[in-house]
């Protein structure tokens, strides 16, 4: 089953406004599913839309505790 996200959530993940993402859908960059009066959207749809459209935010999205951690050792640090 796909993870679906409310807007509010790509906002709060992905650090933009409601009206950026209102504008992508408009422009039809942005995929999104109708379900009554909601809009919901499919996380292979919005990794896709992130790589093409915001790719710095793409790695962020990625990036683990694990790796920040194994960096920091790399560079002498904890």
């Amino acid at each position: 089953m796909d993870i679906l996200y409310r807007k509010i959530d790509l906002v709060e993940q992905l650090n933009l406004s409601i009206g950026t993402i209102d504008n992508h859908m408009v422009r039809g960059s942005l995929k999104y599913l109708k379900i009554g009066k909601s809009v919901r959207f499919r996380d292979e749809d919005i990794n896709e839309w992130i790589s093409k459209h915001y790719p710095k935010k793409k790695i962020a999205k990625n990036v683990t505790a694990q790796d920040i951690n194994n960096i920091k050792s790399a560079f002498g640090g904890e």
